[in-house]
């Protein structure tokens, strides 16, 4: 029956070990620790993203008949007004049907004004008018015709913007739809961007919104949200959302990538240095400075970050004194130190 006493006394001997080994250790010199008080300062949820830029107006400017190009009047780059004149396909054939069919038209028309007379004192019958008539109606259609042809041979720009690159020349024989140049509004862009769907409730059309472009940096464009789609991407489980972009600078491209920022209305929230938030494992955590000289940790729940910042949802509350700087190796219940002071902190 001895053993097992001895093997008791050993076991008891063993737990009063680990106990007296606790992370709560109060001996040794405080460690040397700053602070910061809470308070709530002014703050702006913002949605980040990436989004492409868009001219709300483009299009590539096409022949639409097949014939040789009589005249370019166009350079690459340029801004052009809306009817501006580009290119002059050669019209020598269409001029002269359009001459034969207004020819035509002319005299037909003299033809049925001299039957209306006739028939109005009954010299001619009704079938004869209907016929010169129909014969009228007839070469008009046509007289038109060769009209629309003739203008689709003058292509013109269909909107005021800038033209790309010039794909074509004086004398070359273009098919139909070939593509001759470019033209986008610049004055006018939009911006594409994925809004992750649990942001739905906090989007709405005339939010204001901050662009930035690696090829201007330290530039920030203006926009405004003008659009959100009626539908959530499955695969992604975002939304699009569109904003029209103040472009008056001409700086912007269409294709850009853009960096979007889209800030939420200002509220008070409280904030602290992200540097005192603390992670192990699942758990989030912050060191106060109690007022019995010795600190305490707090579970907390972070909503955004922002510029070395963070909001505190849960946890504190305003006048909290949070330790920024000697975490490092600190433990809850450690005595403590304010750099620079020999008072004790405030109470949590």
């Amino acid at each position: 029956m001895r053993l097992p006493l001895i093997a008791l006394l050993l076991l008891l001997s063993a737990c009063g070990s680990n106990e007296s080994a606790g992370p709560k250790q109060e001996g040794g010199p405080p460690a040397i620790v700053t602070v910061v008080s809470v308070s709530p300062e002014s703050w702006s949820d913002v949605i980040d993203a990436i989004g492409t830029a868009k001219a709300r107006e483009s299009v590539i400017i096409a022949a639409k008949q097949a014939e040789r190009i009589a005249a370019v009047r166009f350079e690459s780059g340029q801004r052009v007004s809306k009817g501006q004149i580009l290119v002059e396909l050669d019209s020598g054939t269409v001029r002269a049907d359009l001459a034969e069919a207004q020819a035509s038209l002319k005299d037909l028309e003299a033809q049925v004004e001299r039957l209306q007379g006739l028939q109005s004192r009954q010299l001619i019958a009704q079938s004869q008018l209907d016929t010169a008539i129909a014969s009228r109606n007839a070469a008009k259609a046509r007289m038109q015709a060769a009209q629309e042809r003739l203008n689709d041979r003058i292509i013109r720009a269909p909107f005021a913007g800038v033209l790309g690159l010039r794909q074509v020349s004086p004398g070359q024989y273009v098919n139909a739809g070939a593509a001759m140049v470019n033209l986008d509004d610049l004055d006018h862009m939009w911006v594409d961007f994925p809004v992750p769907e649990n942001m739905l409730s906090k989007l709405k059309n005339g939010m204001q919104i901050t662009l930035a472009v690696d090829s201007f940096p330290g530039n920030d464009f203006n926009a405004r949200v003008t659009g959100i789609d009626s539908r959530v991407d499955i695969a992604t489980r975002a939304i699009m959302v569109r904003a029209d972009i103040d472009n008056s600078e001409g700086l912007l491209r269409p294709g850009m990538l853009m960096r979007v920022a889209l800030k939420q209305d200002a509220s008070d929230a409280l904030l602290i240095p992200e540097l005192a938030i603390q992670q192990i494992g699942s758990r989030t955590f912050v060191f106060l400075a109690g007022s019995d000289g010795k600190a305490i940790g707090r579970d907390v729940r972070i909503g955004g970050r922002r510029d070395g910042k963070a909001v505190i949802l849960e946890g504190l509350k305003a006048g909290d004194s949070v330790i920024v700087e000697g975490t490092s190796k600190l433990r809850d219940g450690q005595k403590i130190k304010i750099a620079g002071t020999d008072t004790k902190p405030s109470t949590p």
